[in-house]
């Protein structure tokens, strides 16, 4: 604090000027005047001389000590060495100011960190939500959508213990479409009517239902809806245009595992999901009737040549037999000139019918074209497709349609098929094959069946 001493010092030198100044100014004896400015000045200098002490221990001093500590401070409070004596109030009030300023400071640090935070926590929710409409958006086909959910969608967000149960209308239960966890390979056979248990009051009423620790819960749980291992239990429902069409539960084996700030992001989730699975359901259906025939509802001629080309592949891959039969109506042109064409689709209909009594599940039945149907018999070898080819002419035959009072129509086809092992060179002929020995069968005579090896 060099500055103050300097301007203390230029005080005090003034003083003195003024005292000289007084002293030969005024009148009266030499001796006199020069004893009284003597004495004034000394009592001047030592009047000076304290105070300079004074105000050197407790003010000059302690204000430079006092500016040092500020200056070199980390932002804290100061300590308490930093100035005494009269200064200490000031220093107080100067530590007093920090602390608050600091204090600001920090909280305002604070709350940008935390909305920072919260910034990128929002960023990554919806990049993640955008991710998974992405992903369930991707596909149409019903069958994929289930396979990716749990692959690219739960996996996500880090939720690899699951369930989708939807609504089925043929057996009014929720059954399990999709699932990944401790025992989702005997999911499948779970069902859940709608109002029993946890996830059928959460179909039903459409509201969510969040159950921190399962066994502090008074939920009444349906008998195999949870693992005895489950406890921690989130359940939402899959809401589409205001519909509810299944729930999505979630699983954990540790209490308390899901924060109910998860349940706003999962209804988001469940809800892309019942948009995505009710697009999949109503595409796979209008797919269906795009592959069927409308008046025996068996498979149209292009799906037919699709499915060929697709179990054509899997047999050479694994190395199974497959087989094709090819078979056309005998007389059915004379039904139809006879009778008349309603007579005609009532005929074709009840031979799609006699069709599907006489083939396995895994069999595939086509209206080929007019009066011609083929099926595809997947790891059928030479003498199971015989088998089959003569219990589907049988049923053609058993057949009995009655056109008037007096008239039954009778029904006989012309069969022919082809069986292709896993080392067979002409596989790709085997439909031409199949449709060659119809026609040689029908050369033969009404309701003949030929069949081959290659």
């Amino acid at each position: 604090m060099p500055g103050w001493r300097i301007l203390f010092f230029l005080s005090w030198g003034a003083i003195f000027a003024l005292t000289f100044v007084i002293s030969a100014l005024s009148g009266g004896i030499p001796e006199v005047r020069g004893t009284f400015f003597a004495g004034a000045a000394a009592g001047e200098a030592v009047l000076a001389a304290a105070s300079y002490l004074l105000l050197e221990r407790h003010v000059f001093r302690p204000v430079d000590r006092l500016r040092n500590v500020v200056a070199a401070g980390d932002g804290g409070s100061l300590p308490a060495s930093a100035a005494d004596g009269p200064l200490a109030p000031l220093a107080e009030a100067i530590s007093a100011r920090l602390d608050r300023s600091v204090a600001t400071l920090r909280d305002a640090v604070r709350d940008r960190e935390e909305t920072q935070a919260n910034l990128e926590s929002s960023v990554q929710y919806l990049r993640t939500i955008a991710e998974v409409s992405t992903a369930i958006t991707g596909t149409l086909d019903p069958e994929e959508l289930y396979r990716i959910i749990p692959e690219r969608l739960m996996r996500r967000l880090g939720l690899n213990d699951f369930r989708i149960m939807l609504y089925c209308r043929e057996t009014r239960k929720l059954v399990v479409k999709a699932s990944a966890g401790g025992d989702a390979h005997r999911a499948g056979s779970l069902s859940i009517a709608p109002g029993e248990g946890i996830a059928g009051k959460v179909f039903l009423t459409g509201e969510a239902a969040w159950i921190p620790d399962v066994g502090e819960s008074s939920e009444t749980v349906h008998g195999g809806e949870l693992r005895p291992d489950v406890r921690s239990f989130l359940c939402v429902p899959l809401l589409s245009k205001g519909k509810s069409i299944g729930v999505l539960t979630l699983h954990h084996s540790k209490p308390n595992a899901f924060e109910q700030e998860l349940l706003p992001t999962m209804r988001v989730l469940a809800s892309y999901l019942a948009i995505a699975i009710e697009n999949a359901e109503l595409f796979g259906f209008v797919k269906s009737l795009s592959e069927k025939d409308s008046l025996t509802l068996l498979y149209n001629h292009g799906a037919f040549h699709e499915k060929l080309g697709i179990e054509l592949e899997r047999a050479s891959r694994y190395n199974r037999p497959m087989a094709v039969i090819m078979l056309d109506l005998d007389g059915f042109k004379e039904i139809n000139d006879t009778y008349g064409h309603i007579m005609g689709d009532r005929v074709l209909a009840l031979v799609a019918g006699a069709l599907g009594a006489h083939l396995r599940k895994t069999d595939i039945a086509a209206r080929y074209g007019g009066d011609e149907f083929a099926v595809i018999l997947p790891e059928a070898d030479l003498t199971s497709a015989a088998v089959i080819a003569s219990r589907i002419a049988e049923g053609i035959s058993g057949i009995r349609v009655d056109a008037d009072r007096r008239t039954v129509i009778s029904l006989t086809a012309s069969i022919g098929y082809a069986v292709c092992g896993p080392e067979s060179t002409e596989r790709n002929q085997i439909l031409g094959i199949a449709d060659r020995l119809m026609y040689d069968s029908k050369r033969r005579g009404r309701g003949g069946v030929l069949g081959m090896q290659i």
